[in-house]
């Protein structure tokens, strides 16, 4: 397949133009800046610039739309929505004038408001699924659930393709991938320790008392403690792209277990006592299902935090960090 990724010199960007290399699919990056990923074809383009990326879509066969504003407190609200849902507004759009069949869409768990509420949400039961009730209260999660619903627009209206992968908290754990990606977007300047030890260190240890990074990811609980690496939300933007029969779906894409060191059954007693379960949680069980991702795009995670590049520098870290005694 042709397939052209937007936004592909962002940090899961180099991921996604990998796994799709690996699968001998002719890929091509429509991005501001060069891709780290050499053999990939560079057309440098802004999603903002609709004739442009149009120009770019002509004899593709799929698109995967990445490029976003990630997070909030990194753009006004008003420039947030107009990136991130008339962004996606020029990508379909343009896919359907350039007759390119699909499009797959990078949206977030945030969609479900869970990820930046300011105001408390219990979940209505667990695990997660892509039925639950979704009430973002920040304009991220809003920009991403309006942009899903732009999406099933165009597939109900012009027969396009739309699948919409609600990537939730991505980690970068293999010390040599994290490096290339640590080149772009956000950790631009950040070493792999400096993000390791400020971001995922932070997430494990899950201390109150600890400042959050702002702008940065949601804090733990927030995000019901979601994990995915990024090795495995690659993989899932290669199987939605090469999926057949699917005419618009949302698909909830995390990892098999949490971000947490309390066990999911503890974590369940002490804060959530009281939200219904669709199942039993064992070990560290992720709370968010994948099932049909699974089902439907055959996805299945691989990949956990607790056997990592990470997790061997943490070890490492946390032993230089304790008292020396006789």
């Amino acid at each position: 397949m042709k397939i052209l990724v937007t936004g592909g010199s962002g940090l899961i960007g180099s991921y996604v133009l990998r796994s799709l290399k690996n699968s001998d699919h002719i890929t091509s990056s429509y991005s501001r800046n060069k891709p780290l990923v050499e053999g990939v074809e560079f057309i440098k383009g802004d999603i903002m610039d609709a004739d442009r990326l149009r120009d770019a879509l002509s004899g593709q066969d799929a698109v995967i739309h990445l490029a976003a504003v990630p997070g909030p407190g990194r753009a006004s609200p008003t420039r947030m929505i107009e990136i991130n849902v008339v962004g996606t507004t020029h990508v379909l759009e343009g896919a359907v004038r350039s007759n390119v069949n699909k499009v797959v869409f990078a949206s977030s768990g945030a969609a479900t408001g869970f990820s930046f509420q300011t105001h408390e949400i219990t979940p209505c039961y667990f695990p997660i699924d892509e039925e639950h009730p979704s009430h973002p209260q920040d304009e991220y999660g809003l920009s991403k659930l309006l942009a899903e619903i732009t999406c099933k627009r165009y597939s109900d209206c012009y027969g396009l393709e739309t699948i919409c992968l609600r990537i939730n908290n991505n980690w970068y754990l293999k010390r040599h991938e994290a490096e290339v990606a640590t080149q772009s977007g956000w950790a631009k300047g950040l070493t792999v320790e400096e993000l390791w030890n400020s971001r995922y260190r932070k997430t494990i240890e899950d201390n109150p008392s600890m400042d959050w990074p702002v702008p940065g990811p949601p804090p733990p609980r927030k995000i019901l403690w979601a994990f995915t690496d990024a090795r495995d939300a690659a993989e899932a933007f290669r199987l939605a792209a090469e999926s057949r029969d699917i005419s618009h779906e949302v698909f909830l894409i995390n990892g098999f277990d949490t971000c947490a060191k309390m066990t999911t059954p503890n974590l369940l007693n002490y804060y959530y006592p009281n939200v219904p379960l669709k199942t039993s949680f064992e070990g560290h069980a992720s709370l968010w299902s994948h099932e049909k991702a699974t089902q439907m795009l055959d996805y299945r995670p691989q990949y956990t935090w607790r056997q990592s590049d990470f997790s061997d520098w943490l070890s490492g870290s946390m032993k230089e960090d304790s008292p020396i005694t006789d």
